[in-house]
């Protein structure tokens, strides 16, 4: 785990100026910090985004930050199940208002795009995690075997899809599901990396029509 040290002062003592500053509200500031952590886990990395970059964002001291997360693992994971809670009333939304797995699976898929548009970072953030996750032991061991409340959700609709019939495959949840957000994440993360001037919603839509088999036309 990477622990940042504390700052003292010249007698070896805590620094008086960390600890949440006068005044501020805890819950206001880290719907605040969150945000500004996505934005640049996102842009710059695990590696490369410091707690003097997240306090800069939104106005104190990095000091300070450490009397709400002790270090940047922490800051990292709690960032990760605030953007995961962003998607999931909207996925839930998608697929109780769907019948069958092909409309669950269409409108998640256009719900994660309509999210991008909103705020891109979620992309940034959600699709770099494995790539994140093989460069740091720390957010390994800290994520494996966790309850992804996503992951869980979208196995459940193509369980369900098993048991009806609707698919016939031997394919396991755990392939079906990472087939599926695959492909999805990969349309969002080229859009999000190419800077790509149009919405993620029109792309999806293309994306949409080839799994669906409507894209290329029929002898």
């Amino acid at each position: 785990m990477v622990i940042h040290k504390m700052p003292i002062d010249a007698k070896g003592k805590p620094a008086t100026s960390v600890g949440r500053p006068r005044g501020s509200n805890k819950e206001d500031t880290i719907a605040r910090l969150l945000p500004a952590a996505r934005q640049l886990f996102a842009e710059k990395g695990y590696a490369q985004t410091t707690f003097k970059d997240v306090g800069r964002a939104i106005g104190i001291s990095h000091a300070a930050l450490y009397s709400y997360f002790p270090a940047k693992l922490d800051l990292y994971l709690a960032t990760l199940a605030d953007t995961q809670a962003l998607l999931l009333p909207y996925y839930l939304d998608a697929i109780a208002n769907s019948g069958s797995l092909r409309e669950r699976i269409v409108g998640v898929l256009l719900a994660s795009a309509d999210a991008h548009d909103r705020d891109s970072s979620i992309t940034g953030l959600l699709a770099a995690v494995p790539i994140e996750i093989r460069r740091h032991p720390e957010l390994n061991e800290a994520l494996i075997g966790q309850n992804n409340e996503v992951i869980e959700v979208l196995k459940g609709i193509f369980a369900e899809a098993k048991k009806t019939g609707e698919i016939q495959t031997a394919a396991s949840l755990d392939n079906l599901v990472t087939a599926f957000l695959g492909g999805g994440v990969g349309v969002a993360l080229f859009q999000y990396g190419m800077q790509n001037s149009g919405s993620l919603r029109e792309a999806m839509d293309v994306y949409v029509s080839m799994i669906e088999g409507l894209i290329f036309r029929t002898e």
